[in-house]
């Protein structure tokens, strides 16, 4: 036992015995560093992989603008009467954007005299998480209010922004001549957007106006939008032509005389509230509240009055160019 252990040690003093265990250390740290920067390069793939989906589907959801009524749990689906034809043109929601550059002349005394204009503030302090059909006839059902969006500097609920607009603009609107209709003019409203349509048809309104504000996941995204039913037959087909000519006046003058940067004019097909309309229908997004600087402005009752005013000027456009 004496001589094994003793050849045992003296073996492990050997030189060559000393030099291949170095050999299998460094070996063995080699492949253990090779395994960490294996790992270390996937790791920063997968976080690539990430940053890049998240950016996508936030410019996705940027893209789409209006997202007034998508926030409120509008389908994004394409959506049409059950008589619709196979061949009727419908566009999906906000698919087609189109900019606008037409000139917002002064505005003129009476210049909208005998005109019947239904001006919906949009949402409500009172949440209906009841469905409603989208459209006529439709078994496609959505919520009727979920509340809007909210502002992120302020903290104050769209209902209240867009309310304040639209009592500037009744006043503006009849001091011109117009027989103004509200769909509300306190923070209740009972009933969805089908109800608020059938109030425009009931007062046989030349020209149905939807003032809403607009939200983002991208907060320094800003600006406005306008957004106007598809042409689905059956429900919008006789009203798509003046509503896109309305969209298109209401939203220069925004850009003009706000200053602010133009989102377009946008078609949407799954709108319960221009589905059921049987009268020019329009929705103005007229700001970001997810945006610090604009939800500011938004809650300044100068910028209200502002808006309001931008936007009685493009209906004045329009009905001039109606006559």
């Amino acid at each position: 036992m004496f001589i094994v252990f003793t050849m045992a040690d003296l073996s492990s003093n050997n030189p060559d015995h000393r030099s291949r265990r170095r050999e299998m250390q460094l070996k063995r740290r080699r492949r253990q560093r090779l395994a960490f920067i294996g790992a270390a390069v996937i790791l920063m793939l997968v976080l690539v992989a990430v940053v890049v989906s998240r950016a996508s589907s936030s410019e996705q959801l940027d893209s789409g603008s209006g997202m007034g009524e998508p926030l409120d749990a509008e389908a994004s689906t394409v959506l049409g009467p059950p008589s619709a034809e196979a061949s009727s043109p419908v566009a999906g929601p906000s698919t087609t954007a189109r900019t606008t550059s037409i000139a917002v002349p002064a505005a003129a005394g009476n210049s909208l005299a005998g005109k019947v204009i239904v001006i919906d503030p949009g949402h409500a302090s009172n949440t209906d998480m009841g469905m409603e059909p989208s459209g006529p006839g439709s078994s496609t059902t959505k919520v009727k209010d979920p509340g809007g969006t909210s502002g992120v500097a302020t903290g104050v609920r769209e209902p209240v922004v867009t309310l304040a607009i639209s009592l500037n603009l009744k006043s503006i609107l009849e001091a011109k001549g117009a027989r103004v209709v509200m769909t509300r003019e306190s923070d209740i409203f009972n009933g969805g957007n089908r109800e608020r349509a059938q109030i425009a048809n009931k007062a046989g309104a030349q020209l149905f106006i939807r003032i809403h504000c607009d939200g983002s996941t991208n907060n320094s995204t800003s600006g406005a939008s306008t957004l106007h039913p598809s042409l689905i037959h059956g429900w919008t087909d006789d009203i798509y032509d003046p509503s896109y000519r309305a969209a298109t006046a209401v939203q220069s003058a925004l850009v003009t005389d706000l200053g602010i940067p133009d989102h377009g004019t946008v078609e949407r097909s799954d709108m319960t509230g221009f589905n059921w309309a049987d009268v020019p229908a329009i929705l103005p997004e007229v700001g970001f509240m997810s945006n610090p600087g604009e939800d500011l402005r938004l809650n300044s009752a100068d910028y209200q009055l502002k808006v309001a005013q931008a936007l009685a000027r493009g209906i004045e456009v329009y009905f001039a160019g109606v006559n």
